[in-house]
This record gives C-alpha cells, structure tokens and sequence, in this order.
C-alpha cells in the first residue's frame, strides 16, 4: 500500500510494537533533535546547534555498549524510540544503564512505557546492576518516570557563565 494510501499515523500508533531501532537511526536522530532543541537555553542558529547536536551525539556512541528501541506501527512507521547505553557508573563502581533519550510522537497510548520496559529488560539481560537517566526538571516526563518507580539520587546543579 503507498504511504499516501495509509491511514494518519494518528488512527495507527494504538497497534504498535516495539523493535531493535539501530535500523532508524535516521528518525531516533531527527526526532531527537527536534525535541532537544526545544529544551534549549541557549540562542544557536540551526548550523551551530546542528554541529554541536552531533559532536555530542558521536561522543556519546565512542563509549558503552548501545541499544536502541523504536515502536512503530504496523505499516512500521516511527512512532517513538529509547536509547540505552551500558557502561560502569562513576559512582557505584557497577554495570549500570543510561537512558540516554526516550521520545514518542503520542504520550498517553502506552508507548514509553512499553519503551522504557524493553530498555530495562535489555539492560537486566546485559547484567547492569542499576538504570538511571537524566531529566529537566520542567519537563512533564518527571513525574512519569516517578510513577515507573524511578527516584531521584542526586542533582544536576548548573550556571550559565
């Protein structure tokens, strides 16, 4: 069926699954940066914030181990994505994973948590002893990620210079 023929991604995101995302790079990244940008507090152009996004995005993948997860409908288009990293935690000494990014186009339909569910039994599977994950305090995924039965250990602190 050609996409111009398929119902609104809308109508189909409800039938979604979840898949090994590294094939969706492309989307997880765009998506991505779309998102990130509008957490920004600095004034970059597009090329700047561009350049700098994937400086970031290539240090980011020299260490650890990845794992991606994107939940697409059933005509397999994106819908929303996890991204995993395992590595030992600087403080604690252990296998632990990051969450380094979880996205869906549609909160509310069970998306995330289907998302971060398969991160964590990936990182179970991979022997990480603890998971974490950094989020703004202004952003409304907060007390989500508390009801998933995540807590806060420590505080972020920054200062514009």
């Amino acid at each position: 069926m050609p996409s111009s023929e398929l119902p609104p991604v809308e109508e189909t995101a409800a039938g979604f699954h979840i898949i090994d995302g590294e094939d969706h790079l492309d989307e997880i990244f765009d998506n991505d940066i779309r998102i990130s940008r509008s957490f920004s507090r600095f004034q970059l152009n597009e090329e700047e914030y561009r350049e700098n996004y994937g400086k970031v995005i290539r240090e980011l993948l020299a260490t650890g181990e990845h794992k991606f997860f994107v939940a697409v409908d059933k005509y397999g288009r994106y819908l929303g994505h996890a991204w995993a990293c395992l590595k030992i935690d600087t403080v604690d000494f252990v296998p632990s994973a990051y969450i380094l990014d979880i996205e869906t186009l549609f909160p509310g339909r069970g998306i995330g948590t289907a998302l971060i569910e398969r991160a964590e039994e990936w990182a179970k599977r991979m022997g990480a002893r603890k998971i974490s994950l950094r989020v703004e305090v202004n952003n409304p995924a907060r007390n989500w990620y508390s009801k998933k039965g995540y807590s806060e250990r420590a505080v972020f602190m920054e200062k514009p210079i």
